[in-house]
């Protein structure tokens, strides 16, 4: 199930992606809108603490500037606080707050225009950065002007900010998470269908069933009536197929018949020679009629999905065969192996295969033959072993084409070996030669397993 793997992964990496992006500029927005509104909060209050500053302010006879009464906020009164006030004049020492203890407060030279409230950076003790607020106040007749400053440690606000983004990202971490798990969730359900697809397909392909079964949402229910139609019409294809090789072959054979009773008849009329000779290319085209047969058939099955047949009733049936036809050598078989093995395809071709490979054993075997049959990796293997001369391995890829004869003194055409190879290939199998173990020649068929 690759291809729904990959599909579910892509949906999930897609998924994963929108959800960081999305979640991540959420946060962003987040903390931007609560760094401002902290830092509108802060300026609110401050503004407050400058304006009771000013309203404190008073202008003695004598010319001193004083602040009746001090502001009481109790952080104005503790020193390094993180609060703080100042009040500066062109020709005097500035008043501050004891919050700054001996320090004062850093300034840029300009001041704002009066009565204006003017936010700006400054530095405070120990060089900490400060958020400040001021404003230029005149006192007394003659318009004595002076720069009201109150101040506040960044630092604060930052560690508020700071605490809020990391709760946030942890909630936010969360919600990512629990979003994922129900987005998985989801492409698991809406994949769901697929997967009982895929299984009826596998069933379809195993040939333990001939079309799509069950029911599927809308959006595939259409896939899966293309489907059943081309299968339907490979069925029938292969039908035609089946009907016209059988009518062929009905065809051809009458004909062939005829002539083997004329040929008999001539021997038995004293031309024997002759009358052996055409039987002899008769039975030759018999073979071939029948050859060139079960390739058509085989070309009609092998690209459809074809059944499931069971190995070795088939070769125990072609050995009792064998075993009469070649009983004038004493030649022996035996079937061993694996009685679940299937081969998936058609009866008449796995006969095909094996009795041409069976066979062409038996013709060089000394006393023994024997065909194992087993599984590897879901495949139908079988091999063929004979105890005759063998093969040398330059010969070996020699025989397998068309017409070639080990030896014209043994009966044969030559075309056993070449069209069990193309048989082979057509249902994606093949056929291998080496040596067996008895020091005769191993014929390895590998097919699809059933």
């Amino acid at each position: 199930m690759r291809g729904s793997a990959a599909l579910r992964t892509r949906l999930l990496a897609g998924a994963a992606v929108w959800l960081a992006v999305a979640l991540a500029l959420s946060g962003t927005l987040l903390v931007g809108l609560f760094r401002d509104h902290v830092l509108g909060e802060e300026a609110r209050r401050m503004v407050d603490h400058l304006d009771e500053v000013v309203a404190a302010l008073e202008l003695q006879p004598d010319g001193r500037v004083v602040l009746v009464p001090e502001p009481s906020y109790p952080l104005f009164h503790r020193p390094y606080s993180g609060l703080y006030w100042q009040v500066l004049r062109a020709d005097a020492s500035p008043l501050r707050s004891r919050s700054l203890w001996d320090g004062e407060l850093a300034l840029p030279e300009a001041a704002p225009a009066d009565g204006e409230v003017h936010a700006l950076a400054a530095t405070g003790p120990d060089g900490r950065r400060l958020l400040a607020w001021e404003r230029t106040v005149r006192l007394g007749d003659a318009g004595m002007a002076l720069r009201v400053v109150v101040a506040a440690d960044r630092s604060q606000l930052d560690a508020a900010v700071a605490r809020f983004a990391r709760t946030l990202v942890m909630s936010l971490t969360i919600l990512g998470a629990g979003l994922l798990a129900a987005v998985a969730a989801q492409v698991w359900l809406g994949l769901r269908p697929l997967a009982g697809l895929r299984r009826a397909l596998a069933a379809v392909h195993a040939a333990r069933a001939e079309r799509v079964q069950g029911s599927y949402p809308a959006e595939i229910q259409p896939l899966v009536d293309d489907l059943n139609t081309v299968l339907a019409d490979k069925a029938a294809v292969l039908e035609r197929a089946r009907t016209q090789a059988g009518n062929l072959a009905h065809a051809l054979k009458t004909p062939l018949s005829v002539l083997g009773n004329e040929a008999a008849a001539l021997s038995g009329q004293g031309q024997r020679e002759l009358g052996d000779r055409l039987g002899r290319e008769i039975g030759r085209m018999r073979r071939q009629v029948d050859v060139h047969l079960a390739r058509a058939r085989a070309s009609g099955t092998a690209p459809a999905l074809g059944g499931s047949t069971p190995v070795l009733p088939a070769a125990e049936a072609l050995a009792r065969t064998l075993a009469r036809l070649h009983a004038g050598r004493g030649v022996e078989i035996a079937t061993v192996g694996d009685g679940e093995a299937a081969f998936r395809g058609e009866l008449q071709d796995l006969q095909e295969m094996l009795g041409n490979l069976m066979d062409n054993a038996c013709k060089w075997a000394g006393q023994r033959v024997v065909v194992e049959i087993g599984r590897e990796a879901g495949r139908l293997v079988v091999h063929i072993d004979d105890d005759g001369p063998g093969l040398a391995p330059e010969r070996r890829a020699e025989v397998m084409r068309r017409g070639v004869r080990l030896d014209e003194l043994v009966e044969g055409d030559g075309l056993g070996l070449a069209i069990v190879g193309e048989l082979a290939g057509l249902y994606g199998g093949g056929v291998t030669l080496t040596e067996a173990p008895d020091g005769g020649l191993r014929v390895t068929l590998s097919l699809p397993g059933g």
